[in-house]
């Protein structure tokens, strides 16, 4: 009977070392740099905002976070470089609505319900659309109507085909029955020299443009949220001008999928405490951002609804005719 219980004990000792084993290697999470894909080139809002989060994360991880840009692809490359990359907590994603529109789209290697571990949601866009100051377009008004008396004569630019502003342009022409050309680029920074110089009569997109407005170069004519932008206080939302319902844009941080839970909650709780300080939320306000915070389940149950949604707009205005 003793040698029973010794050997017992000796079992029940060895599977509480194997039950910890886990926890404490979660503990060491993490001991070498993380990488965080940002789907657009360096300089936009998205990214800098990403690495005012980066900065801000990495002295409560203790480690740093290498921000990699990838623009590009509809803005998914940051989506598909989490299929098949160890799910360790070591590769992040920040990915925005075209993640989860694209697959509508086009074949973009990977499945939003499927390929992902959602963290955290912790921001949204203010998008719009913007002209030179000297544009003959005082208001959002005056562009339909001219593009009401000469269809696809104007052009607009956008980040990326079926981004949030590609889908709020077209839209607006299918709700007032007018055509435009749209002009896509692989960043909102790439967008800005197109107008300034005479290429593309609009802007479309976030508020990376905020500095030409705020230097006169440029005019905000609408925004596309449920209220009036604070960068923007005197430019209508879209609903203002013509009823068109607001949709928002979250930005949000995902990895591969099958993370370990514990590793999760640790990304979910730093990234949390950082977009709960004045740092974060003023970074949110210089780059055109709101806040717009969704714990890890309630991004992933967003991200169920707002593909199905997706699918639908895409299928409205007709996005998806080259997809094979």
């Amino acid at each position: 009977m003793k040698l029973l219980s010794k050997c017992l004990a000796s079992v029940i000792a060895v599977s509480a070392l194997f039950a910890a084993a886990p926890a404490a290697a979660n503990d060491a999470y993490p001991n070498r740099p993380i990488r965080l894909i940002v789907p657009y080139n360096a300089g936009g809002s998205t990214d800098m905002v990403a690495r005012r989060l980066a900065e801000l994360s990495e002295p409560i991880l203790g480690q740093t976070i290498i921000v990699e840009n990838r623009g590009g692809a509809g803005a998914t490359l940051s989506s598909k470089a989490m299929v098949g990359a160890k799910p360790d907590g070591y590769t992040l994603g920040v990915i925005l609505s075209p993640t989860l529109r694209m697959p509508h789209i086009a074949d973009v290697g990977y499945d939003p319900l499927k390929d992902f571990t959602y963290i955290v949601a912790l921001a949204g866009y203010t998008v719009g659309a913007a002209v030179l100051a000297d544009s003959p377009f005082k208001t959002f008004s005056d562009l339909v109507e001219y593009a009401k008396a000469n269809p696809e004569k104007i052009t607009y630019g956008t980040a990326s085909v079926g981004s949030f502003s590609n889908v709020m342009m077209e839209e607006t022409a299918s709700r007032h029955g007018i055509k435009w050309r749209h002009i896509p680029f692989k960043g909102e920074s790439e967008v800005i020299p197109a107008v300034v110089g005479g290429f593309l009569d609009v802007y479309a997109g976030s508020t990376t443009v905020l500095p030409m407005v705020n230097s006169g170069k440029m005019r905000m004519l609408v925004t596309w949220g449920a209220k009036r932008a604070p960068q923007f206080p005197d430019t209508p939302t879209l609903e203002e001008v013509d009823g068109t319902p607001p949709i928002f844009a979250p930005m949000g941080i995902i990895g591969p999928k099958g993370m370990d839970p514990a590793v999760v909650k640790k990304l979910h709780d730093v990234f949390k405490q950082v977009a709960d300080t004045q740092a974060f939320k003023d970074a949110l306000f210089q780059f055109g951002m709101q806040e717009n915070y969704m714990n890890t389940e309630d991004y992933a149950k967003y991200a169920g609804e707002q593909f199905a949604l997706e699918g639908e707009i895409v299928k409205k205005l007709g996005l998806a005719e080259n997809k094979k």
